[in-house]
């Protein structure tokens, strides 16, 4: 048989143990509570700096399409005014052909008058 002093250290370190387990048990826990604080932490602000760059991104994005529309807009007006250029030189063309056509008539009918004065002797009339 045990002591009767025995038993009594057998039990009371058993409380110990115990009490020790379970301080070191609620250590544990509040380590692991502050590490999940943490990491709820950095979660939270890894969604707030995605939000930041997803809404800068779009940002960018409306800036890049409102450069897109404004290069089709140029590349459109660019196209109507080779048209309206080409339609100006076709203009011009035709009015420089003409006034070729009236210099030739006028120098025709110049001729003409200066032979007819020549005929007549320097009369206008014949």
């Amino acid at each position: 048989m045990s002591a009767p002093g025995s038993g009594n250290s057998g039990g009371l370190n058993n409380r110990f143990n115990s009490y020790q387990q379970s301080q070191s048990d609620k250590i544990v826990a509040e380590q692991q509570t502050n590490s999940l604080s943490d990491t709820v932490a950095t979660q939270y602000q890894a969604e707030e700096t995605a939000k930041n760059i997803l809404n800068k991104l779009h940002g960018q994005r409306q800036q890049i399409q409102g450069a897109n529309d404004d290069v089709w807009e140029t590349r459109q007006l660019t196209e109507e005014t080779k048209r309206e250029l080409h339609a100006l030189q076709a203009k011009y063309r035709e009015k420089k052909t003409r006034l070729k056509v009236i210099i030739a008539l006028l120098g025709f009918l110049d001729l003409f008058m200066f032979f007819r004065l020549l005929r007549c002797r320097g009369s206008f009339f014949c």
